[in-house]
C-alpha cells in the first residue's frame, strides 16, 4: 500500500526547492487559493507555523475524528488556551499599527491588502482606511471587549467600502451584504484563480463563533453570549443562513491573503483561525445541525485538498494532485453524485451541485499492496477497511494496516482514514 502524499508533504517538497524569500515572487495573486499551485509556492514559508500549532490533543488526525459539538469543544478549548487577546495590552487602538505586519501584500513591502475589494493600501494608519468589524459591533462585537478588537476578526478596509456594508448580515438575498457585489480593485487578482471575499467573511464568522461562543456546554474564558451563530441568523443576525455560510466557505477555499494574516495574527495574539488552516472542519462542526443537509464525499487515486468528507448541495472547490505531483487529466477523472467542472491545468475540481453521496476517482483508484511500507506507517493511526461490496472487514489502529491486510483474501479493498479514502489491491 502506498498513501497518497499529504498536503504537508507536498508543501515541504516545494519548500525544499524554494530558495528565495516569498517577496521574490513577481505578481503573486493574494487571492489565489492556498492549495493551488501558485498558492502552494507562496505559502511554503508559512507552513511551519501551521504545523506547530496543531499538536497533541489538537493534532489534525485527532480533530478529524470528531464532529458536531465535540469538535466545537476541542477547537473552542484550543482557541481559548492559545489566545492572549484577553490581556490588557490589547485594545482596539493597538490594532492600527499592527496591520502592516498582519495584512501585508506579498508583492510590495509596507503595503497591506484591504478587505472586500483587495485594494493595496499604505500600511500607515490614517491613509484612507479604517477597521471593519466582520461581526458588527452593534450585534455583539463592541470594540471595548476582546471579540471587538480581535485581530483575526477586525480587518483593515477602504473607508468607503466599509461604509457601504454598515452592519448588514452577510447573504445573497435582498437586504443582505454580499462581498461579491464589491468590485475587486487589485491588478494582481487573476480571474483564473476565482478569488472572492465570500469565503473570507464566512471563515471570520465561524472563527468568532468557535472562539467566543458556546455549544453543547463547551465554552472558554473568552465566552461572549452575543457570539452565538445559531441564534444570529437572518437579517437581524450576522449571516443569512448556515446553508449560505457553508456555500461561501466551501466554494471559496482560503486564499493567500487569509493565510498570511492568519500567521500574522498568531504572532500578534497567539491563536489562529482553524477554518483557514483546515476548511473541512467547518462542515463537520455544523454537521449535526438540523438545517444542514449534507452528503458524504469519498475520493481515491489522488490527494484532494481541502479534504472534504461531506458537502452540502451547493458543492465545493478542491484541488487534485497525483502521487507524482502532477494534476490528473480529465480523462482519468470520474465523479458521481453531482455535477462538476474540472480544470486539468490547475487540478481544480468544482462540484457545482451535489445530489447525493459524491465519489471522486482518479484512474481506478488502486495502489499495489507491495508498495506499502512494512510497518504501514504511511497510514494514519486509525483506518477502516471495507471489501469491494462495501462491507467493513477490519478497523485498525496504531498504523497496523499492512499487517491486517496481509491476513485478508486477495481482492480490492477500500481503506478510509481521517484524512483520505483510497482503494488498495491485495
Amino acid at each position: 500500500m502506498k498513501q497518497i502524499n499529504s498536503f504537508f508533504q507536498h508543501v515541504l517538497l516545494i519548500g525544499f526547492f524554494a530558495i528565495l524569500p516569498v517577496y521574490s515572487y513577481a505578481a503573486v495573486d493574494m487571492q489565489a487559493h492556498v492549495v493551488s499551485d501558485e498558492g502552494l509556492a507562496a505559502y511554503t514559508a508559512y507552513n511551519s507555523k501551521q504545523a506547530a500549532y496543531y499538536t497533541g490533543n489538537y493534532a489534525y488526525n485527532v480533530l478529524v475524528t470528531k464532529s458536531g459539538n465535540e469538535l466545537f469543544g476541542v477547537l473552542n478549548s484550543l482557541m481559548g488556551n492559545t489566545s492572549d487577546i484577553g490581556s490588557s495590552r490589547f485594545s482596539y487602538n493597538s490594532l492600527r499599527d499592527e496591520y502592516v505586519n498582519v495584512d501585508r501584500d506579498l508583492n510590495t513591502a509596507g503595503k497591506i491588502i484591504g478587505y472586500y475589494d483587495g485594494y493595496v493600501l499604505s500600511g500607515t494608519w490614517g491613509s484612507g482606511w479604517n477597521r471593519e468589524h466582520t461581526w458588527p459591533q452593534s450585534k455583539g462585537a463592541k470594540s471595548t471587549i476582546p471579540m471587538g478588537h480581535d485581530m483575526q476578526s477586525v480587518r483593515p478596509t477602504n473607508t468607503a467600502v466599509n461604509s457601504s456594508r454598515g452592519n448588514d448580515a452577510y447573504g445573497e438575498s435582498s437586504g443582505y451584504y454580499d462581498p461579491n457585489e464589491v468590485t475587486i480593485n487589485n491588478k494582481n487578482y487573476k480571474t483564473i484563480n476565482l478569488g472572492t471575499y465570500r469565503g473570507d467573511a464566512a471563515r471570520v464568522i465561524l472563527y468568532d463563533y468557535v472562539v467566543y461562543g458556546e455549544a453543547g456546554g463547551y465554552k472558554n474564558t473568552l465566552y461572549n453570549g452575543n457570539a452565538q451563530l445559531l441564534q444570529k441568523l437572518g437579517t437581524e443576525g450576522v449571516f443569512e443562513s448556515l446553508h449560505v455560510l457553508l456555500k461561501w466557505h466551501m466554494q471559496d477555499p482560503p486564499s493567500l491573503t487569509e493565510m498570511v494574516r492568519n500567521d500574522g495574527a498568531q504572532d500578534y495574539q497567539g491563536n489562529r483561525n482553524p477554518f483557514i488552516d483546515y476548511p473541512e472542519l467547518a462542515i463537520e462542526m455544523l454537521l449535526n445541525n438540523s438545517s444542514v443537509k449534507a452528503y458524504e464525499v469519498t475520493h481515491s487515486g489522488a490527494d484532494m485538498q481541502p479534504a472534504y468528507a461531506h458537502t452540502t448541495a451547493a458543492g465545493f472547490i478542491a484541488y487534485l494532485t497525483k502521487q507524482d505531483g502532477t494534476h490528473p487529466q480529465e480523462s482519468e477523472l470520474k465523479v458521481t453524485g453531482g455535477t462538476y467542472q474540472y480544470n486539468a491545468i490547475l487540478g481544480r475540481l468544482t462540484i457545482t451541485k451535489a445530489n447525493g453521496a459524491v465519489t471522486i476517482t482518479v484512474g481506478d483508484g488502486s495502489t499495489a499492496l507491495e508498495d506499502v511500507e512494512a510497518d504501514g506507517s504511511n497510514y494514519a493511526d486509525e483506518a477502516i477497511i471495507f471489501n469491494a461490496a462495501g462491507i467493513k472487514v477490519a478497523h485498525t489502529t496504531q498504523g497496523a494496516v499492512n499487517s491486517v491486510m496481509q491476513t485478508l483474501p486477495h481482492g480490492l479493498y477500500i481503506i478510509r482514514t481521517p484524512r483520505m479514502t483510497t482503494k488498495v489491491l491485495r
